[in-house]
């Protein structure tokens, strides 16, 4: 057994190094929720976690009340994990938030529907190598989750991260939990304010980490790359760029290019650009502290979030996503 932590941003900045030192050798960090927020320290506390070598993976918040919207959850996640693992466990959170919203959408969540969301995430996961965890309580696994069902889908094991806030679990709690969430209020060094406590009883011994990049600023770049690629950018040679993380003249060339924007309509604005580049710089606002609905479409909400990050970084404050702003951002 070892002991371990899960976080997100509600837990601030939080000091790795004093954590591990503390004890505390395993870590779920939460990815990101609902359609394809990602949690303002996840790149943050991902990056710190490999600089200590803690054992390490992610957990995505369900907002879906339908499998197609949990399998696309499962494909955020799987993102999100891509950029620092090539295998770690990835976890399926539904939770009473997530009956709420289905029920303000006019959806009632039946133990039938939450345990086909959780195949559908789930399945999403192991399709592309990385290991499958639910994550449930008591109340759920009486009125959620069959997992009987959820376990008999998989030829492989689904590990099952089981919170209780008891002393002790029952032996038949202790026989189906792969990971204990035991507290809510843990205190532990490095950590301002309390944090949940985690008894793991599985080593996940084949998590694979990517090997790190050569500066903070890489995977930044590399994944600005990829987006200008697939939206067709080119470089001067009429070329794609090379996904190589490196700010270099041709990289720059199609920065240059690129110009995101809402579109003016009468007194206000209504979507502009749309695409993957809005997608990824989305993407990099919400990592910054910036709040946004990540959908590839830059409306006024793109558009005053820009803003925001521009006044902060001493910006023109045009709300347009061009070189200048484009170029800030590859660098933090």
């Amino acid at each position: 057994m070892e002991l371990g932590i899960d976080i997100s941003v509600h837990n601030g900045i939080v000091n790795m190094n004093s954590v591990k030192t503390a004890g505390y050798n395993r870590l779920f960090m939460r990815a990101g929720y609902g359609k394809n927020n990602i949690d303002q320290k996840y790149v943050i506390n991902a990056e710190a976690s490999r600089a200590v070598s803690m054992n390490g993976g992610i957990y995505w918040f369900s907002y879906g009340y339908n499998e197609a919207m949990a399998k696309a959850e499962g494909e955020y996640a799987l993102a999100a994990a891509g950029r620092y693992w090539d295998r770690c466990p990835i976890a399926f959170d539904l939770e009473y938030d997530t009956v709420s919203y289905a029920r303000k959408n006019g959806v009632e969540i039946t133990k039938a529907l939450a345990t086909s969301m959780a195949i559908a995430f789930l399945e999403t996961v192991v399709k592309a190598g990385f290991i499958p965890v639910l994550y449930t309580n008591k109340d759920y696994m009486d009125n959620y989750f069959s997992i009987d069902q959820i376990r008999d889908n998989f030829a492989e094991q689904v590990y099952i991260w089981y919170a209780r806030y008891t002393k002790s679990l029952d032996s038949s709690e202790r026989q189906i939990a792969d990971i204990w969430q035991k507290s809510s209020t843990g205190q532990v060094d490095g950590i301002s304010g309390n944090v949940d406590i985690n008894e793991f009883y599985t080593e996940f011994k084949d998590i694979k980490p990517k090997p790190a990049e050569r500066d903070k600023g890489a995977l930044n770049v590399k994944y600005f790359q990829l987006a200008a690629n697939n939206d067709g950018y080119r470089d001067y040679e009429g070329k794609p760029l090379k996904t190589d993380g490196i700010n270099g003249v041709r990289t720059q060339f199609v920065c240059r290019q690129v110009c995101l924007m809402a579109k003016a309509s009468g007194n206000g604005y209504v979507t502009g650009s749309s695409g993957n580049l809005v997608t990824w710089w989305q993407g990099r606002l919400m990592e910054m502290g910036f709040h946004l609905t990540v959908d590839g479409l830059f409306g006024v909400e793109s558009r005053n979030q820009t803003m925001a990050f521009q006044q902060k970084y001493q910006l023109t404050q045009d709300g347009i996503a061009g070189f200048n702003s484009i170029s800030a951002m590859l660098f933090y």
